[in-house]
């Protein structure tokens, strides 16, 4: 105790000791960002070597969420600030008491984030990782040995605690079991095609969407008309290509069943008589804003292939099919009947030509629009509720920080559009 006193008297000895804790903070700040970044996809899993790189890859077997050294990172941080506090009390910048001991402790504090929390974040994305990584080895083996009986006595606490709340988290950690072996898929696959990873992220971003953002909008959903003639229902079934239309009695809204046309051709072909409703099975129904990944566990329970969307009122919003979830994941799947165009094509910078059909979602982020939270599935949908009606071809609209050109449209719906952001010029 005596040496530590003696230590402390001596200015020189205290900002050796305050220096040398700072750079004991940055290398244990340095090894939790890289540890975020390989968990993130960006840096590549380190490959077995020396000493360092074993810890890392023992680190990595730990949960995603849990991140290490949290308590040695705590211990270091108070240690910097107070040491670094008591230093630049030692030096009085300022004659006034209060203000000097202000000053001190927002420097100390600045100068701890700078040390074990900026900097090491710029470091770890440089090609020095390697040297870094061996040269802080010692002082997170030194941290962790010295803060041993803090991180036991805390643990200890922590499974008091959680033990009680463990069964109550245990269904949320199987909803995320899939995730984690997915992303530890991507860190240590290294020569997995580009596509297996692009797979990978869409069945990720699954989870964010709900079955409005990939439905087909009923203004768009070929029917059968049980009112119509026979002849002219199966004229419908042979243009439009699809296997599976919704019979239903004048509209969406009284859909009687879904019936798979396969069934009438075979009908037909054997010149047996051929009624509608009797093919036709009961709808399975889903709600507008129900998840995306549910509404997929339920038409796979219930094996429909098209389900019917409805929204808080009863009404029927549009139809949805195995197909149209499957492409949020694997891409689109054009068959010989689909139309081979792109959705949203880029014509500069500032500039687009974006198809009607164009999900709200899949729009670019220059328009502003990823926050529709209205009832909207289509950037033609989108520009019908602006201005109440079908444009015309060769209309101008203006719509928040944009402009749109009508390029194509029918009496139904628009087709194609060229779009541009607004310049300070425009009205």
């Amino acid at each position: 105790m005596n040496l530590i006193f003696s230590l402390l008297k001596s200015d020189l000895s205290f900002s050796l000791l305050w220096t040398l804790i700072c750079l004991w903070s940055f290398y244990v700040g340095f090894y939790r960002a890289l540890l975020d970044r390989i968990r993130a996809g960006i840096n590549p899993s380190p490959k077995e070597g020396n000493r360092s790189t074993r810890l890392i890859t023992k680190l990595l077997q730990a949960p995603n969420q849990d991140r290490p050294f949290n308590v040695e990172a705590a211990f270091l941080s108070s240690l910097q600030i107070l040491f670094g506090f008591l230093l630049l009390q030692k030096i009085q910048v300022f004659d006034h008491s209060l203000i000097n001991k202000t000053c001190s402790f927002a420097i100390s504090f600045i100068m701890e984030r700078l040390t074990a929390g900026l900097l090491p974040r710029l470091l770890v994305a440089k090609l020095s990782v390697a040297l870094h990584l061996s040269i802080g080895f010692p002082f997170m083996i030194l941290i962790k040995t010295a803060c041993y009986p803090i991180s036991f006595g805390l643990n200890v606490i922590d499974r008091m605690i959680l033990s009680k709340s463990q069964d109550h988290s245990k269904g949320k950690e199987d909803e995320s079991e899939v995730a984690d072996h997915i992303r530890i898929l991507g860190r240590e696959g290294s020569e997995l095609e580009p596509e297996i990873f692009e797979i990978m992220g869409n069945t990720l971003e699954m989870s964010h969407l709900q079955v409005k953002d990939v439905m087909l909008p009923r203004n768009q959903v070929e029917i059968l008309d049980r009112k119509d003639s026979l002849e002219k229902n199966l004229e419908i079934a042979r243009k439009c290509g699809h296997t599976r239309l919704p019979l239903c009695d004048g509209d969406l809204d009284r859909c009687l069943g879904i019936i798979h046309v396969k069934y009438a051709f075979r009908l037909l072909v054997k010149n047996e008589r051929i009624d509608l409703p009797s093919l036709a099975k009961a709808p399975t129904l889903l709600l507008a804003e129900e998840p995306l990944t549910g509404a997929l566990k339920k038409m796979m329970k219930c094996k429909a292939h098209m389900a019917l969307v409805k929204d808080e009122f009863g009404g029927i919003n549009g139809v949805i099919t195995l197909e149209n979830i499957l492409e949020e994941v694997v891409g689109e799947i054009q068959d010989e009947f689909d139309v081979d165009e792109h959705t949203v094509e880029r014509l500069s910078d500032e500039e687009w030509k974006i198809s009607g059909l164009t999900p709200v979602h899949e729009l670019p982020n220059e328009l502003g629009l990823a926050d529709q939270q209205e009832e909207l599935t289509t950037f033609g949908g989108l520009i019908t509720r602006e201005i109440g009606k079908i444009p015309e071809r060769g209309e101008t609209i203006n719509i928040g920080n944009f402009k749109t050109k009508i390029l194509d449209a029918d009496d139904k719906r628009v087709l194609l559009a060229e779009v541009s952001l607004k310049t300070k010029g425009d009205s």
